[in-house]
This record gives structure tokens, sequence and C-alpha cells, in this order.
């Protein structure tokens, strides 16, 4: 198993986040769960409220990662679930040279990506990656792999393991204390499988995943 690393820890949180959205209804996680304009562009209750680029959020949090992973001299990164391409955005500012690719279910967010990387974006689901093995360098996957169900994620943690070459880390909604489970519970728009942490362990050790990972919490 890889390092446990908190590679988002300088990612901009504001405090009190959980008082941010309104109280989350089965709709609201139904109409998130398209991924289209309202999870990314519409109310907040329904996801961002508004999905916008901004260097403040990535800016540093890349350079973390290009520490963490030597991408000076690396060739090549996938971002699974990327979105609109921000966080690839700034990894191609810092280093020109990478090959860069992401993928991403949402029609919306790829029709809608960031101009300076929206070429090296690919419609996919993490589960079936369109790659051959040992592809990346580096394969990344933040706050996506959860929304999958519990059998998409496993089969997306083997997908990772397999076009990496050398280096995955992934971060997914997990808990450790009651509390924990509750915060998230009442937080969570879109994830399907939110296991506590050392189920999350099992599921990476049966899935052959070994790369890197943080839980994400509500307060964290």
């Amino acid at each position: 198993m890889g390092k446990r690393l908190h590679l988002l820890r300088r990612y901009p949180r504001p405090s009190g986040r959980a008082s941010e959205r309104p109280p989350v209804s089965d709709h609201d996680r139904e109409v998130a769960g398209r991924f289209g304009y309202e999870y990314f562009d519409g109310e907040r209750r329904h996801g961002y409220g508004g999905y916008k680029y901004h260097p403040r959020y990535w800016t540093d949090v890349v350079l973390d990662i290009s520490s963490q992973y030597r991408l000076a001299s690396a060739t090549s990164v996938l971002d699974v679930g990327c979105a609109k391409g921000f966080m690839l955005r700034d990894l191609k500012q810092l280093h020109p040279h990478l090959q860069l690719v992401g993928i991403d279910v949402s029609t919306y967010a790829l029709q809608n990506a960031d101009q300076h990387v929206s070429d090296c974006l690919i419609q996919a689901s993490a589960d079936s990656l369109p790659f051959p093995n040992d592809s990346f360098d580096l394969v990344i996957a933040i706050n996506s792999l959860h929304n999958l169900p519990h059998e998409g994620a496993g089969a997306a943690l083997s997908e990772i393991a397999r076009v990496s070459r050398r280096h995955a880390f992934v971060m997914v909604d997990g808990w450790n204390t009651i509390s924990e489970k509750v915060a998230l519970d009442s937080w969570v728009l879109t994830a399907k499988t939110v296991l506590h942490e050392q189920d999350w362990l099992r599921l990476f050790s049966e899935s052959g995943y070994d790369g890197d990972y943080w839980f994400w919490k509500v307060d964290s």
C-alpha cells in the first residue's frame, strides 16, 4: 500500500463549510448526479453554485503534487474526473513539457472546459479507462471515485493501477468516527460509495491499488 498523503492541504477551505449549502434532499442529489449545468453552475444546493477557474485553488496544490512525484522529470499525467480541467491548466502552466490527459463523464463539463486544456480532455468513465497498460507516470483521482457504486469504485481503482506505470494518488470520502459519517452523509451530493477508512483500505487491496491516498472529510 502507498502512503497516506494530504496533498490538498493548501487547497483553500472556508470555515463552517457545512453551513454553506442548504440541507440536502434526495431531489438535490438526483439533480446533482446528472453532472450537468445544475451541478456545476446552477444553484448552490445542487453543487458548486458556479464552477469557475481561479488560480488560488490549484496553484499551490499542483506545486505540492509536482514536488511529491517529481513531475519535472516525468512525461505524462492523467486526471480521472477532471471536470472542466482547472487542475490540468495549472499543471500545464507549471510543466509545459507534460503530456496531460483528463477524463470525465460529464458532457457539460467537457463542453465548458478551460480552453487552455480542452484539447486534452476525453469523455470516459473511471471504471473503464481507454488507455493501454502503463500509460502514465502519474494518475490522479480527486473526489471522483466515490461517485461510482461500490463495484464501480473497485473497478476504477483497478483501472488506475493498470494504466499507471509509476505513481497514483486518489482522494475519496471516508470516515473514522460516527460524527464524521453523519457530517459526510449530510453534506455529500453525488457520492455513492462513502466508506469507513478501513473499508476503503480493504477495497484498495482487493482492487490491486497500491498508490497513495487521502480521505476527504467535511472538516478536513
